[in-house]
């Protein structure tokens, strides 16, 4: 049996129970299996030489091990749930290729130093720069922002409809839902990831409102008329005390519905925290997640 097979087979009680690490072990190697039966376009061999040449042979994406170029690649565009993957590169896939090459990195991506100890330095380039809590025994605390530590991004739905709304002629009407949600696998570009299910988890909404919002002005009253561009949740926004176990939580999502719906921002949490049965309600505290326009 391959890894995939293994991993696949794996339900999510399972993956909830195993030690992140060993988890991580099994993905990668699912990871690598599944790209060693892909097809790969001449111009994506192209950039993986490339960027070996520039940065060497591996890479880290988010919290798993190191990784290929190409691995590294499907990672940032699937996310880290295998069964989101396509079974061939797309254009898409190559065009996002092109970009990390001219530059525009990815979130989430740590350059591993060469082996003449060159530091390379890492910053992830993002419209958007949330900083979030971090996960810590009695719940998720406040934490000063990091918007540059592990990263975080727009999904490519998002990023679209922007677009359009503000060069373009097509509209995006604001969400009237806000849903955070908390995975244990990464989302990618055009989302996937493994959202946590089970154990009396469910998003919790922070929706659109002057009252739920600091502006950039610090506080929740009238329009935002700061300098800094950052808004922040007014208040506690607290999940529900875990029934079952909930995995290695490595991840967060911000979405348009409290259940399906689209994708907005992602992002990795600073550490991986366990979450089992009977544990504190997890919660992030008022101001704790920080929404930063750069």
């Amino acid at each position: 049996m391959s890894y995939k097979e293994m991993l696949l087979g794996l339900s999510s009680e399972t993956q909830a129970t195993m030690p992140y690490a060993e988890l991580c072990v099994m993905r990668s190697s699912a990871f690598a299996e599944h790209v060693g039966a892909m097809e790969v376009p001449t111009r994506l061999k192209e950039w993986a030489a490339i960027m070996q040449a520039r940065y060497g042979r591996k890479v880290k994406v988010w919290h798993a091990v190191q990784t290929s170029w190409l691995v590294a690649l499907m990672i940032v565009r699937y996310g880290e749930a295998i069964e989101h993957w396509p079974g061939a590169f797309s254009d898409d896939d190559v065009r996002r290729a092109v970009k990390w090459e001219q530059g525009e990195m990815p979130a989430g991506v740590t350059y591993i130093p060469q082996a003449d100890g060159l530091q390379l330095a890492c910053y992830a380039v993002a419209l958007l720069c949330v900083a979030l809590g971090i996960i810590h025994g009695s719940g998720f605390w406040g934490l000063a922002a990091f918007p540059f530590l592990l990263g975080t991004a727009m999904t490519d739905y998002l990023e679209n409809k922007l677009a359009d709304h503000i060069f373009r002629t097509t509209t995006f009407t604001q969400p009237s839902v806000l849903a955070m949600a908390l995975y244990t696998a990464a989302p990618g570009e055009t989302g996937g990831g493994t959202e946590v299910s089970g154990g009396s988890y469910a998003r919790v909404s922070n929706n659109p409102a002057n009252a739920n919002w600091n502006g950039t002005h610090g506080n929740t009253t009238g329009a935002s008329s700061g300098t800094g561009g950052q808004v922040s949740n007014a208040g506690a926004m607290t999940f529900p005390t875990p029934s079952a176990n909930w995995g290695s939580v490595t991840h967060f999502g911000i979405h348009d519905a409290t259940s399906a719906g689209n994708l907005l921002i992602y992002g990795a949490l600073t550490a991986a925290k366990t979450v089992n049965n009977g544990d504190p309600a997890p919660s992030f505290q008022a101001a704790a997640l920080t929404v930063t326009f750069a």
